[in-house]
């Protein structure tokens, strides 16, 4: 009986995988009931607590193609409700834009006015159901609590010295990574002549924002994005 005995594991990467061939054919299809179906299948599956990392990747492609949220939270909470809640609403579009500006400064190298924000977020997040006035409102609070700095060349959500710092980091080690996504911590050394402590502290920054996985027992760094 144990030759024909699945794990758990193998039962349910099993079917998921049945599931995920079953989503692409209803992808392929035109009908609106049939991509309602889809979101909802996608939402629903995406609130399981086991999911195979290949099966994780491919329904985190089919999520950002139907635009649906990356995480497996509620719609719900992506859209400003009318009555109650909107203080949590605007302090979770608060912490989203905090991520998405951050990562516009560091690729661009200048603040980023209300007007361009809200343009480009509405464009690479467009789960949130906000306007102009709700991305304003969020960024005055980002303001008022002195973690983003506003001037009239728009706001700025680091030191402009340390998002120079990390896209030259990034420059400098980005033909070392390999095909997996991997680079050892004594080449990213041997390409970056900064002291140590600097190097640290920039490895530890891009893993707090989720940038990479730094596994120092192995003296390994891994960039999930660029495998």
């Amino acid at each position: 009986m144990e030759a024909f005995t699945i794990s758990k594991q193998d039962d349910h990467k099993a079917r998921y995988k049945a599931f995920g061939k079953k989503l692409r054919k209803i992808q392929d299809e035109t009908d609106e009931e049939v991509q309602e179906k889809l979101v909802k299948g996608l939402e629903a599956v995406s609130t399981t607590s086991f999911l195979p990392e290949d099966l994780a990747s491919y329904l985190l492609s089919l999520k950002r193609e139907m635009k649906l949220p990356v995480s497996i939270l509620p719609s719900s909470l992506f859209k400003r409700p009318v009555f109650h809640g909107k203080e949590e609403f605007f302090h979770r579009l608060a912490s989203e834009l905090i991520s998405f500006g951050i990562a516009y400064q560091r690729v661009y190298l200048r603040r980023i006015r209300l007007s361009q924000l809200a343009t480009l977020f509405h464009k690479h997040r467009p789960w949130w159901q906000c306007d102009i006035q709700d991305i304003e409102r969020a960024m005055d609070i980002l303001s008022q609590n002195d973690i983003v700095q506003e001037s009239p060349e728009g706001f700025l959500f680091e030191p402009m010295t340390m998002s120079t710092d990390i896209k030259e980091f990034l420059s400098l080690i980005a033909n070392e990574i390999n095909e997996f996504g991997e680079i050892t911590l004594s080449t990213i050394q041997e390409r970056v002549t900064w002291n140590s402590s600097k190097i640290e502290t920039i490895l530890d920054l891009l893993s707090s924002n989720q940038v990479c996985i730094l596994d120092k027992k192995k003296g390994l760094v891994f960039f999930p994005e660029l495998k």
